[in-house]
This record gives structure tokens, C-alpha cells and sequence, in this order.
């Protein structure tokens, strides 16, 4: 049906768009919010999450490696190599904060 009506998510940001708009004119500030809310979604900008399992579900593993092993079995192979290179990430800046701070204030004066 998408193909038959030519339905593409540029046509569908442009009608929210339009929506968002006559909302506005209209002194509509919630179904503005909404559209804007709507188009972020269709871009990847604003995305839904919700738990899954039992309270206590993590309290028992002693690792990441434990964590991981377990977000890779209920949520994949993708998820658990992004989860395991933000841990990475945030190891890496936790054990050389002042190199991060030396390059961001290179070439700064105090005036």
C-alpha cells in the first residue's frame, strides 16, 4: 500500500509538518508538541523504551562480563557489542579524565 500511495518518510514529515503548523495557528500548543514529538520519532530522535523483567533480575551477576553475557542472550548479538563498547568508552575516560580536560581547554586564556 506505501508503494501504491507513494507514502516515503520525507512525505510523512512534510504532512506533520503542515500539522505542526496549523496547530500553531490555531493556537493548538499540545497537538504542535505532538507532531514535533512524532517527526522525532520517525527520525530516530526520540525513541520509546521500556523495561523488561523482574526487579533483582541483575542483582545476582558479579560482572560485566556476566551482564553482558545476559543481554546478549535475551537482547542479541548487536545490542550487546554497542553495551559492551559504551563500557569500553566509559572506562577509557574514566582512567585519563585529565587528558580529556587538557585537549578540550588547549589554546584557552584566562583574561
Amino acid at each position: 500500500m506505501a508503494a501504491r500511495n507513494r507514502i516515503t518518510v520525507d512525505t510523512l514529515l512534510d504532512d506533520l509538518a503542515s500539522d505542526r503548523e496549523l496547530a500553531r495557528t490555531l493556537g493548538q500548543p499540545s497537538a504542535a508538541i505532538a507532531a514535533t514529538q512524532l517527526s522525532a520519532k520517525l527520525v530516530g530522535l526520540l525513541v520509546d523504551r521500556k523495561e523488561t523483567g523482574q526487579p533483582g533480575d541483575f542483582a545476582g551477576l558479579q560482572s560485566a562480563s556476566e551482564v553482558l553475557a545476559v543481554v546478549k542472550a535475551e537482547l542479541g548479538d548487536e545490542t550487546a557489542a554497542l553495551l559492551s563498547a559504551a563500557l569500553g568508552r566509559r572506562e577509557e575516560q574514566a582512567s585519563a579524565p585529565d587528558a580529556i580536560d587538557t585537549a578540550r581547554d588547549e589554546g584557552s586564556t584566562l583574561q
